[in-house]
């Protein structure tokens, strides 16, 4: 048995509780309520999923401001130390800066954030096929006639 992973994204600030594993479900006995649901819980994950990938961009835009602010910040600190500075020791002395790696580990975040939903997004594609294929063999099920020409398809074979 698979352990149940707990997932919460923060988006512009708020944290939002992802349950994707309830509504990723569906059986027979929901299959109206899952049907219903497919298209607004499919919407709201893909409108969270833009806005997820939209503060990874701007939170890539930040890390290089950073990173260009801090390499400038440090050139000039070993150029005033009287050391003539390689690309090399800047780029070292800014990925040491606590400041470049609470953006790095900002980024990080947001770039998780968006990917957990594009995988949770692409789920409910699976979900409407699953739902789907469900309410047709439900259909089947409960339609004799559709059963035994299912049965007479299957005996040609």
């Amino acid at each position: 048995m698979r352990e149940s992973l707990p997932v919460s994204v923060r988006i512009n600030g708020k944290i939002y509780e992802l349950d994707y594993e309830r509504e990723l479900s569906c059986s027979e006995e929901s299959i109206n309520e899952d049907l219903k649901s497919q298209a607004p819980l499919f919407a709201w994950y893909a409108v969270m999923q833009e806005l997820a990938d939209e503060a990874a961009a701007e939170m890539k835009l930040a890390l290089e401001i950073t990173q260009a602010r801090l390499g400038e910040k440090h050139r000039a600190a070993l150029v005033a130390a009287g050391v003539k500075p390689t690309e090399a020791m800047v780029d070292a002395k800014v990925k040491l800066d606590e400041e470049y790696q609470s953006a790095v580990i900002l980024r990080n975040d947001c770039d998780k954030n968006a990917g957990i939903l594009r995988a949770i997004k692409e789920a409910f594609n699976h979900r409407k096929d699953c739902l789907i294929s469900l309410a047709s063999n439900m259909r089947c099920q409960s339609d004799p006639e559709i059963f035994i020409k299912k049965q007479e398809f299957r005996e040609k074979k």
